[in-house]
């Protein structure tokens, strides 16, 4: 029996990877690269902002790239927008007593905003951001301190998220995986290789999270 789910937030609940891509570009730009979409995604995406600057070349810009991107950030941020039949499925899991945790590899004043603005902080019982852990995806820590906040195991847990961090994360912790990978998605991701990390199920639309964790 699944007693807690354990959600990302950016690309899984929220449709915002679109708007990552406009503020890496603008943080880019403003260090003199000019990268397409793609390479943005393979450069940027699920790491620090020291760790894009170093391999960038340019570590001493460290600082100046991450203002430039948290500015990007803050100015399209409420451009998100929930996924269809999102909050369907979290008022059915509300109804059935299932326990909601937001794991996020996102800074906690940017997924407290976020969840406020489209009134999700009503469903969660516990919000884990980059703050609260000292090792980010894929590493387990965030899951089992979610699973330990609502005294579950992970083996009756669920992790659901797009990226290959947040189902390797939940593997490593015991928890049980969904992959998110809506129509459009492998502008972002190669299916295939997101599969090589073997999520328990593969779903493009919430319905079928539905059928998976009620059945």
């Amino acid at each position: 029996m699944i007693e807690a789910i354990l959600f990302d937030l950016d690309g899984t609940l929220v449709d915002t990877l679109p708007l990552y891509i406009k503020s890496y570009k603008q943080a880019l730009l403003s260090q003199g690269f000019n990268l397409t979409d793609r390479e943005i995604v393979g450069t940027c995406f699920g790491k620090t902002e020291e760790s894009i600057c170093a391999k960038l070349g340019i570590p001493s810009q460290a600082e100046e790239f991450k203002r430039s991107y948290f500015s990007g950030v803050r100015n399209h941020y409420r451009e998100g927008r929930l996924f269809k039949r999102v909050i369907d499925f979290l008022d059915l899991a509300k109804e059935k007593k299932i326990k909601l945790a937001i794991v996020s590899f996102a800074y906690n004043w940017y997924v407290n905003e976020m969840l406020k603005r489209l009134k999700l902080d009503r469903y969660f019982n516990t919000v884990i951001g980059f703050n609260d852990v000292k090792k980010a995806k894929p590493d387990p820590e965030a899951a089992i301190l979610a699973c330990n906040k609502f005294n579950t195991s992970p083996s009756e847990s669920i992790v659901v998220g797009d990226s290959k961090s947040d189902i390797v994360m939940g593997k490593n912790a015991g928890c049980k995986t969904v992959l998110f990978h809506p129509d459009g998605y492998d502008l972002f991701y190669d299916l295939n290789s997101l599969k090589e990390s073997r999520p328990d199920k593969v779903i493009k639309d919430f319905s079928e999270l539905k059928e998976f964790v009620m059945n």
